[in-house]
């Protein structure tokens, strides 16, 4: 009989039931346990998914010692306390990206998974999904050439950083998307950033409307980054984003605004999610589903997961250049 993985999330508010249904519909995978704060979603929790829910992480893990892989999907601000204890009682750790809500929590989840000896990634989503990942494809074999410039967008709707207020910003939470793949595109350092941003609409939760960004790579490559998330509440798709990269041999196109399916009504149009985690008879699909897969693929076969700690500490390292290029109001040097 094959080994069935026991698995647990941590932190059950939207992507954390996205992550439950998905290890819930996965063979293999045991949904062992869930770990909700708000114990009011305790019986809508265990009705739907049969697993053990629990209040509190380290009483979860001594509890149901038979947990070997994590899902940690909490806020920002709350990744680093959840990591140690998932590393203090030896799991496999799928962490929800970004790795750290700032510079000093990101560099303690770096060392406290330098040396571990289980699975320790970051879901920077974006990896798995089609487009960006047969971009990197084409530009491991050379198809464009050299890379001479790239422009990318990434914009949202307000529904999010009204949910987010106090966890996260703009630049960590959109803007590190962009970060991250393409410093995986790229494989050099960022040695430069000179960002601007405005707030009009999330001024008086001391959150950013829009930001703007241009990172300079050690190779030369520029790169111009958008990033919004305060687009109308019945904006007809959840995330409008784009790329364009220009190389010396031809230059590559994402149009991810185009979903592949809309509808239009008399109360509104929608374009609806079709690759992140569109629900397919009834259980998330697409770039989330791949992702889990991974991690679970990882632990099974001991495999170098997708992305590591040390790159998703180098987006953060990035974000973090960004605001302080918006804070000095020049451009700023990325530190090593």
């Amino acid at each position: 009989m094959n080994h069935i993985i026991n698995a647990a999330v941590i932190g059950c508010g939207q992507m954390g039931l996205h992550h439950a249904r998905v290890y819930k519909s996965m063979a293999g995978v045991r949904l062992s346990a869930i770990c909700e704060a708000n114990e009011a979603r305790h019986k809508e929790l265990f009705d739907e998914f049969g697993a053990n829910v629990y209040n509190d992480i380290e009483g979860m893990l001594k509890a149901k010692q038979e947990i070997e892989a994590v899902s940690i999907t909490m806020p920002d601000n709350m990744h680093v306390g959840a990591v140690e204890l998932a590393v203090k009682y030896g799991k496999h750790i799928l962490l929800e990206k970004p790795i750290a809500k700032n510079l000093e929590d990101g560099k303690r989840i770096l060392n406290l998974v330098k040396n571990y000896d289980k699975v320790f990634t970051v879901g920077h989503l974006l990896r798995f999904d089609p487009r960006f990942n047969g971009l990197k494809e084409a530009l491991d074999m050379g198809d464009l050439g050299e890379i001479i410039h790239i422009t990318c967008r990434r914009n949202s709707p307000i529904v999010g950083p009204r949910r987010y207020i106090g966890q996260s910003d703009l630049s960590m939470h959109v803007m590190i998307h962009d970060i991250d793949y393409i410093n995986w595109f790229l494989k050099c350092k960022p040695v430069k950033v000179f960002a601007k941003a405005r707030s009009i609409l999330l001024r008086e939760n001391n959150m950013n409307d829009v930001i703007y960004a241009i990172i300079t790579y050690e190779n030369g490559v520029i790169v111009c980054m958008e990033a919004s998330w305060v687009l109308p509440e019945l904006s007809p798709t959840i995330i409008d984003d784009q790329l364009q990269l220009v190389g010396t041999k031809g230059v590559a196109y994402i149009d991810s605004c185009d979903k592949g399916l809309r509808f239009t009504t008399d109360k509104r149009s929608l374009y609806p999610d079709s690759r992140h985690w569109p629900y397919v008879n009834g259980v998330p699909s697409g770039d989330l589903q791949a992702e889990i897969s991974g991690f679970i693929s990882a632990v099974i076969n001991n495999a170098v997961p997708m992305c590591s700690a040390e790159e998703a500490y180098r987006a953060l390292i990035v974000v973090d250049a960004v605001e302080r290029s918006i804070k000095e109001k020049k451009e700023v040097e990325i530190k090593a």
